[in-house]
């Protein structure tokens, strides 16, 4: 069964945010070239940014939407951050999407 990956932020972890962003740029990187490619990518709040145009994630997400990896943004998080115009790989999601998707038969990673 494949996996639903939750990402919530745009960086990993809490100490350095530098750090942070270039530990989830190499994450995404790894994941887009995994033998095992997750079945679904959930992006809320900031994590938003990652599949929004300027990100240094772009390709590793097309990559992934190309594997068949279902991308999602969620759409009160692009709007509250200005980025709806912005969102340049997957679709725009919503919370009964994101609810049914959690809730769902696959495992959930949250990455945060």
């Amino acid at each position: 069964m494949a996996k639903t990956f939750w990402i919530v932020t745009d960086r990993i972890g809490s100490g350095d945010e530098e750090l942070g962003r270039t530990l989830m740029r190499a994450f995404l990187y790894a994941l887009a070239r995994s033998a095992t490619p997750p079945g679904r990518i959930l992006f809320m709040n900031g994590g938003v940014r990652l599949a929004c145009e300027g990100s240094a994630s772009l390709d590793d997400l097309r990559l992934l939407s190309e594997k068949g990896v279902r991308v999602r943004a969620c759409g009160t998080c692009l709007d509250f951050l200005g980025l709806k115009d912005e969102l340049a790989v997957g679709e725009v999601g919503d919370m009964i999407g994101s609810v049914e998707a959690l809730s769902g038969d696959s495992d959930v990673v949250t990455v945060a």
